[in-house]
């Protein structure tokens, strides 16, 4: 962006606002939108958006540091890569992070650049919860049950949490939608002082498996009560997913995303009520989708790269926005929100930071050029917490067309190819049709994983470098 354009945007508050496992058909946000547009005066929906991963830790290093998940190819994030916090924090923002998912907590570093980090690790209980936490004998345990029964295996996590809830009773295994919105407000009215210049990231697990809504949600879906339909959801084989449990289970997850867009709907009505909408930009958006057996398939397992778990609503916020523009549809990825952050906010933008910035797109209403959107994940041990990237697989969109290359489920790689212009919901393989179409997706995907083996050299020299440094300084 130009100076003259940049220098008439001013913005003094990020809110950023994720939701766990909301997939872009079920956008059940109108009354955020509302919200939304009454107190900032102008937003745009984006509609065609692209999850860089298939699950919360392969999609949350594209969201924090616009880098992909194979460069970091684990549950923590890796050393030496800039997040979106850090710059923030560096550039004069207050940033504090809320949320319950175990797999984003401070123990895989990403409480890194948030001056305050809210994880609630030890606040709720759940299997996940319990493994990530543990220490000591109880993580011994933990690590011979996985190398016994396959810490990645469907079946063991299946068979884990239905004892777990057998004996511990109905309990919410994250912090609920309104309890976290009283968590984040009580926050603000004790920090007036802070909230000048303010980073807050608040992430929503409602959405999330199990799908258990307040009762006053549950018209509809078949339900008397809350306690019940949590149960309900572990009736679930998820290695041969019965299709009428699924049906069920899909009107609580409609029902869960009604019930968090309430929720975020209110948020936003309070924080305007202590004028944190002013000088604001707003970004609501998931960090990926659900699946329910479109493919066969339920949930959003790691070997999952269709578009029901791929593609996730966005909508962004602020006085600065072209108000011509309500709706933009052509592709982008979530990799792309930190560089149109950090553009917006008149700060540099870190060399390993991959993604494109939207920043023209929110102000002139411009149009981005049609680029290559890669997705990826790895044969994931969440029992050991840890990923074997030697098996992986990877999406490539460009334009019409979509390649999905499979090394998970064989050594011999295997390839999906869907023209997403006449085949939206990924049906037919025309791999062995378009050989050329095809041929040119796999250069880009080699391309690809040229790149982030490049860049995970990049800064290991980096890291070797500053470690060199400290060294000759303490000498």
């Amino acid at each position: 962006m130009s100076d003259e354009i940049i220098n008439k945007i001013k913005i003094n508050r990020v809110i950023l606002i994720t939701v766990d496992s909301l997939r872009a058909d079920y956008d059940m946000l109108d009354n955020v939108r509302d919200v939304l547009f009454e107190n900032v005066g102008s937003l745009l929906t984006f509609k065609v958006v692209y999850s860089n991963g298939p699950g919360t830790s392969q999609s949350f290093p594209s969201i924090m540091s616009s880098t992909p998940f194979l460069v970091h190819g684990d549950l923590r994030l890796k050393d030496g890569i800039p997040t979106l916090a850090e710059v923030l924090s560096q550039n004069g923002f207050y940033t504090i992070g809320f949320h319950s998912n175990p797999f984003l907590s401070r123990r895989f570093g990403w409480d890194r650049g948030f001056m305050e980090f809210y994880d609630f690790l030890g606040r709720y209980r759940s299997p996940a919860g319990l493994v990530v936490s543990s220490s000591g004998w109880k993580r011994f345990l933990i690590n011979v049950l996985g190398k016994l029964l396959e810490g990645s295996s469907k079946k063991l996590w299946s068979i884990v949490n239905r004892v777990y809830y057998r004996i511990k009773g109905f309990n919410l295994p994250y912090i609920e939608a309104r309890e976290l919105n009283n968590y984040v407000l009580e926050w603000i009215r004790k920090n007036n002082n802070k909230l000048k210049r303010v980073f807050l990231w608040i992430h929503y697990m409602d959405v999330h498996f199990p799908f258990a809504p307040p009762d006053e949600y549950l018209s509809g879906t078949g339900f008397s009560n809350r306690r019940e339909a949590f149960f309900y959801n572990y009736r679930l084989n998820f290695e041969n997913p019965n299709p009428e449990i699924v049906s069920r289970l899909k009107k609580l997850y409609e029902a869960s995303v009604r019930y968090v867009a309430d929720n975020i709907a209110h948020l936003l009505e309070e924080l305007s009520r202590y004028s944190l909408l002013d000088d604001s930009l707003v970004i609501i958006t998931s960090d990926h989708g659900e699946a329910f057996l479109e493919h066969g398939k339920f949930g959003h397992a790691y070997d999952i790269l269709y578009n029901e778990v791929l593609r996730v609503p966005l909508i962004i916020g602020g006085t600065f926005i072209n108000s011509k523009r309500q709706i933009y549809d052509r592709p982008i990825q979530l990799m792309d929100l930190a560089p149109t952050i950090i553009d917006l906010i008149r700060a540099k933008k870190p060399i390993v930071f991959k993604g494109k910035s939207l920043a023209r797109v929110l102000y002139e209403g411009s149009e981005t050029n049609l680029y290559p959107i890669f997705s990826e994940s790895a044969i994931p041990d969440l029992i050991n917490l840890k990923y074997d990237t030697s098996r992986y697989i990877v999406s490539v969109v460009l334009g019409r067309w979509k390649l999905i290359l499979d090394l998970i489920h064989s050594s011999v790689p295997m390839f999906e190819l869907y023209d997403l212009a006449k085949d939206p919901n990924e049906k037919h393989n025309l791999f062995e049709e378009h050989k050329d179409v095809a041929n040119d997706l796999i250069r880009l995907i080699n391309l690809h994983l040229d790149n982030i083996n490049k860049l995970k050299k990049f800064v290991e020299n980096v890291l070797s470098l500053r470690l060199r440094l400290r060294k000759s300084l303490c000498n």
